[in-house]
């Protein structure tokens, strides 16, 4: 059974951990090696420490955990969108982050962030939402796409040691999500 809470300043360790462990799952053979070498726990908690600690300076951050056997297993998080021209398309909402361990996927851990995180934005008058997601990220943009998730845009963002493209999916309505 997966339970949902909102995240709170002392859960920052274990989300710095979490966040680089499922970076690792997720993006090895997509990043250049030497990026995933070069994540830092440390920086990633500071991260989440400085976002749970303000969330009203990260755009209204709401962040959830998803906890199965009194462990996280999961997290995801969401705001303000942070894009003008997504904005002014209508979709207001964003989601900055969805991990979940590779082990506890396709359980409905991640459908039922998404399902929080879609309630977190409608209940602060957010009608539609986006998210990014590296286009040779297969597994997560078949899994946004039976969600009902389109893409919206593309974005090319040239690293020194990779050139990353990155898709942008939207959900024109965030009632889809929420079940």
């Amino acid at each position: 059974m997966t339970v949902l809470r909102e995240a709170i300043p002392a859960d920052a360790a274990v989300l710095g951990a979490l966040h680089v462990a499922c970076w690792h799952e997720t993006y090895t053979g997509i990043l250049p090696d030497a990026m995933l070498a070069g994540l830092s726990v440390d920086t990633r908690a500071e991260m989440w420490r400085n976002i749970l600690g303000d969330p009203d300076a990260f755009g209204g951050a709401a962040v959830f955990v998803a906890i199965q056997e009194d462990r996280i297993v999961g997290f995801g998080s969401c705001g303000a969108q942070r894009d003008e021209a997504f904005a002014g398309r209508g979709f207001g909402g964003e989601i900055g982050a969805l991990y979940v361990l590779r082990a506890h996927q396709a359980r409905g851990v991640g459908r039922a962030l998404m399902a929080a995180l879609a309630r977190a934005l409608a209940n602060r008058g957010h009608d539609a939402v986006s998210l990014w997601v590296l286009r040779d990220n297969v597994r997560a943009r078949g899994f946004y796409e039976a969600l009902g998730g389109a893409v919206i845009g593309e974005k090319i963002d040239r690293q020194p040691d990779a050139t990353l493209i990155d898709l942008a999916y939207g959900w024109p309505d965030l009632a889809g999500l929420v079940r």
